[in-house]
């Protein structure tokens, strides 16, 4: 009993070591959702073209407001040189000479003259105050204020789809890097593999020139072999922390600060996605690119309705109170109302020309159009063959990968019985590394390829869909 309990003691010590080497080995693992919501998270990319949403949307705010009245209030106090007066001594010399004194007659004239002040009527101090209310409301403007609306409602629409190109291509970036990440770490294990092959292969052919059954010649070609499986795991190694590192920089992950990254979303395939006359349609409607000309298209437009209408009257109301009203003149009115009208009638043929300008510019978007949409078709075609052509690949290698296999444990056995030599074990086993890598490679191109052609189809989160309805999913 004691020495059961003696045994036991250890138990919850073992537990907790393995507790915490799980947990350390678990720190770095990272899904693809995860690192999917970690890039979003902090990813400049994204939050400038957010920012740029936001800035677009507040200035389709600022357009509507062209539609109400536009109040504004203005005060100063000024000072001139000296008052200004009406002078109407004309006339006050005018009355005197009818009613004065007149020696011809010997009248001494109306006694009253004198009380008659000089004739001059003060206007305005030297200083003043002035303050006002403004007011005004467009009645029409030849369509120059919808057209600035739906300029400014296109490019709320072009900001939202730089937003979503931006996601697009931050999405497939990530596919390549993490992905990219868990290529590399299977191309690892299997030059690992490989390695641990040919070392036994050396063993046994050491054995083998021991017993007298194999030429040192043969040993040496084994060692020969062993060593450079040695140099291509190295080499596989130094790719693997390189993608490792391009993944940790999509991540914005300081290099000092970060642990090693285990991605383990296994690498997926499926045979089952629509036919490419889906993908092009899709690409044609939902292509961010080819919104973005979309919208330059609507932008154009509105401003040849804009120029259009500069060449029109312009008619609004207006309304006018004054705030101070002691320093008024007796010319001025404490408020005034109504309508008014300005319209250009020669600006040196400027506004004739910008309209022309603008037109040119919608035909030049038509064209950019027309030709975009031909390149995402071609491209998106060019994408669709490139997902089929890796299932294709991928099947292919199957049957190699089998025939290597079989063909490695053949002539190994042929070696130990003397039948076979040195060269014929490390072709095989070389033949068998060089198809997993291959077959691997083959599934890593056609997530990569999938992803692009998702985001050429503006389809980017249809991604997720065929990830998690996979019909292989390549663990290896």
């Amino acid at each position: 009993m004691g020495r059961f309990r003696r045994r036991w003691k250890w138990l919850p010590w073992l537990l907790a070591a393995a507790w915490c080497w799980s947990a350390a080995a678990a720190a770095g693992e990272l899904t693809l959702d995860e690192a999917l919501s970690r890039m979003e998270a902090g990813n400049d990319t994204l939050a400038a073209a957010r920012e740029e949403k936001a800035a677009k949307t507040y200035e389709k705010e600022a357009a509507f407001g062209l539609h109400l009245p536009s109040v504004k209030a203005s005060m100063r106090w000024t000072r001139i040189d000296e008052p200004i007066e009406i002078d109407l001594s004309g006339i006050h010399d005018a009355m005197s000479f009818l009613h004065g004194p007149n020696p011809a007659t010997g009248s001494p004239g109306d006694s009253r003259l004198a009380y008659v002040p000089a004739f001059t009527m003060p206007v305005q101090d030297d200083t003043f105050v002035k303050g006002r209310i403004t007011a005004s409301l467009p009645l029409y403007a030849g369509g120059r204020i919808q057209a600035a609306n739906q300029a400014a409602s296109s490019r709320v629409q072009e900001a939202d789809a730089q937003l979503r190109e931006a996601g697009s291509r931050l999405m497939r970036d990530m596919v390549t890097r993490y992905y990219g990440l868990r290529f590399a770490k299977k191309v690892v294990d299997a030059r690992a593999a490989y390695l641990k092959g040919m070392e036994q292969h050396v063993s046994e052919a050491r054995q083998l020139e021991a017993q007298g059954m194999i030429s040192r010649s043969e040993r040496l070609h084994a060692e020969v072999s062993r060593a450079e499986a040695e140099r291509l795991l190295k080499r596989s190694v130094r790719d693997r922390d390189i993608a490792e590192t391009a993944l940790a920089n999509l991540l914005a992950e300081e290099q000092g600060g970060r642990g090693a990254i285990h991605p383990v979303s296994p690498l997926f395939l499926t045979r089952d996605i629509e036919p490419m006359e889906y993908f092009v349609s899709a690409a044609l409607r939902l292509n961010p690119m080819l919104q973005q000309i979309d919208e330059k298209g609507v932008q154009a437009r509105a401003g040849v309705k804009a120029e259009k209408g500069a060449l029109l009257p312009k008619v609004y109301l207006f309304a006018r109170q004054e705030l101070v009203t002691d320093d008024l003149t007796m010319l001025e009115p404490e408020w005034a109302a109504g309508v008014g009208m300005e319209m250009s009638l020669f600006e040196g043929l400027s506004s004739v020309n910008r309209l022309r300008s603008a037109q040119v510019q919608t035909s030049r978007v038509a064209h950019i159009s027309a030709q975009a949409k031909r390149d995402i078709a071609t491209l998106t075609e060019k994408l669709y063959h490139e997902v089929v052509a890796q299932v294709e690949q991928y099947d292919a290698l199957k049957t190699s990968r089998a025939l290597a296999s079989e063909a490695v444990r053949v002539r190994t056995r042929a070696f130990e019985e003397g039948y076979a030599t040195s060269l014929d074990v490390v072709d095989a086993r070389l033949t068998l590394s060089g198809v997993v890598v291959r077959q691997l490679l083959a599934v890593y191109e056609y997530d990569v390829a999938l992803a692009r052609l998702l985001e050429t189809a503006g389809l980017t989160q249809a991604f997720h869909t065929y990830r998690n309805d996979k019909e292989l999913e390549v663990t290896f």
